[in-house]
């Protein structure tokens, strides 16, 4: 990865080569880039100048709530599954939540009470603040065409899952109205506030 000064374009920094990653911003010139691959399985997290604040034994699809905690499924190329929900704590430190089964991981979303919803192993599954699972939605699939879940209002929840668009009613809260809710999934769409 490579930092670039805005007005010259020039590059400020870079991070040594690896395995592409799930990257998400975290906050204002904060930044989480994973790394997987070729016995990488890490997240970093680096600052303006490029420089690496803090790293993590964890790769996912992680979101960053508007307080700065970050939480996400691990996506880890390897089955049986190994993966859990985790969140990234200060000190390199991991707060381990539910594991995962299954392999093919939807885009997740957050609400504003910090519940995160994805689809994974045919399931749409729910993980609250305190890392509780919870089973929203089962049924037979084994699609490995996966997009994004997307939170909508009222509890609305949105999967894409290979050709279909399926739609749910949660009890989950509204969409987090933090700047940097969506992680890789919305990275382009990431606000940049001034």
């Amino acid at each position: 990865m490579f930092f670039l000064d805005l007005d010259s374009g020039r590059i400020v920094s870079a991070t040594a080569p690896a395995p592409t990653g799930h990257k998400a911003i975290a906050g204002p010139g904060e930044f989480l880039i994973g790394s997987q691959g070729y016995g990488a399985f890490t997240t970093g997290r680096y600052g303006r100048d490029g420089g690496e604040t803090a790293r993590w034994a964890s790769h996912g699809a992680m979101l960053v709530d508007d307080r700065g905690t970050v939480r996400g499924p691990e996506l880890e190329n390897v089955l049986p599954s190994r993966s859990r929900f985790r969140r990234l704590a200060p000190g390199n430190t991991l707060v381990d939540g539910p594991s995962l089964t299954g392999y093919y991981t939807s885009y997740p979303a957050m609400d504003s009470e910090g519940t995160t919803v994805f689809w994974r192993d045919g399931k749409l599954l729910a993980v609250d603040a305190d890392l509780t699972a919870h089973e929203l939605f089962a049924m037979d699939d084994d699609r490995k065409v996966i997009g994004r879940a997307l939170l909508l209002g009222e509890g609305r929840v949105v999967v894409s899952l290979g050709s279909e668009v399926l739609t749910f009613h949660t009890p989950l809260g509204a969409p987090d109205e933090g700047p940097w809710p969506c992680g890789d999934a919305n990275l382009r769409g990431n606000p940049v506030l001034g």
